[in-house]
């Protein structure tokens, strides 16, 4: 289990890259009315929104019952069958759309301009962690 102070060093270096971001990337991808620039999120499955689907792993979440609640009512790689926390932050903040899996084929031109999601389910602080699942 990480230390209080190892999780403290990764939320400021998080806020940081994110501001950072925000100050950098100034685009027309999103309308004016968001409050902040850009949404990157940094996660493990709790927050992925597909980047799994384009990893060699056995955590997938690409197949029924996943994403029935979703628009279209297909799976998007989200581990839940809806909207995940970010999804919702992302609307609350006046997205027009979702920061794409950064793994994804949308993720790139225009679209990484709001942002992106890197977030990997079955991530942890261990490198041997990741072996058990490879």
């Amino acid at each position: 289990m990480a230390s209080t102070g190892s999780k403290t060093v990764e939320s400021l270096v998080a806020s940081a890259l994110f501001f950072f971001f925000a100050q950098v990337v100034r685009g027309d991808a999103q309308s004016s009315a968001a409050l902040v620039p850009a949404i990157l999120t940094f996660g493990d499955s709790t927050v992925d929104v597909g980047n799994n689907d384009y990893h060699a792993t056995i955590f997938r979440a690409n197949f029924p019952p996943y994403g029935r609640d979703f628009k279209d009512h297909e799976p998007t790689g989200r581990f839940c069958n809806g909207k995940l926390a970010t999804d919702i932050t992302a609307e609350t903040l006046g997205f027009t759309s979702y920061p794409p899996a950064y793994l994804s084929p949308q993720a790139s031109g225009k679209n990484l301009l709001i942002g992106a999601n890197f977030a990997s389910a079955a991530s942890g602080f261990y490198d041997e962690t990741a072996y058990f699942y490879v």
